[in-house]
């Protein structure tokens, strides 16, 4: 359930930007990470699955602008087509997720009022699945075939890169959409309540 159905420019400029500052925060609380090793809480992923659950998939660029942020201001990234990609594969991650689960018909996120959890968790799971998917793809294949094929291919140790980035994304995106949702739907119902 989105927080608002209004689509006016400037309430789509305000969720973009807080999107990006919620993408940007999240990575920032665990400041540079090592290329190709999964963080063991990877929160971002969690920021960027709540924000398209708070305001649809209108904060893609919010969203995506983050991730390049946090890039450029945590991570050191050169600005490299790799790190571009890499920052777009996350971003779409947790949309690819919640438009399956939508086809599934398991999107009902909020009941009566209340967090279903056991689809919020599986979102997370389904989200982490899409990141490291993505992100294994980006690093392997068209690193090596379309990005920078004069160069020597990428070896990756298939079965630790995906264990690695799949823990750290679950764990962070079920971490953080714990954490968020005890926070926002509190505060989702007393604004209901003031405008009701």
């Amino acid at each position: 359930m989105k927080l608002s159905n209004t689509n006016s420019y400037g309430e789509i400029i305000l969720v973009n930007i807080i999107a990006l500052i919620t993408v940007y925060l999240s990575a920032l609380i665990f400041g540079d990470v090592k290329d190709l090793v999964g963080q063991p809480v990877w929160l971002q992923i969690g920021a960027i699955t709540v924000s398209y659950l708070l305001f649809g998939f209108r904060v893609f660029a919010g969203v995506f602008i983050g991730g390049i942020l946090s890039g450029y201001f945590i991570w050191n990234w050169g600005g490299s087509p790799l790190n571009w990609l890499q920052a777009f594969a996350g971003s779409m991650a947790p949309l690819l997720a919640i438009q399956c689960m939508k086809v599934f018909k398991l999107s009902n996120f909020y009941g009566d009022d209340k967090l279903v959890f056991e689809h919020v968790i599986f979102l997370a799971i389904l989200a982490g699945i899409f990141n490291t998917g993505l992100k294994l793809i980006v690093n392997t294949s068209i690193r090596n075939n379309i990005l920078y094929p004069e160069l020597p291919a990428r070896e990756i140790d298939v079965l630790s890169f995906i264990q690695s980035y799949l823990f750290g994304d679950i764990v962070g995106g079920i971490a953080f959409i714990f954490i968020v949702t005890m926070v926002v739907t509190p505060i989702i119902r007393v604004l209901r309540i003031r405008r009701g």
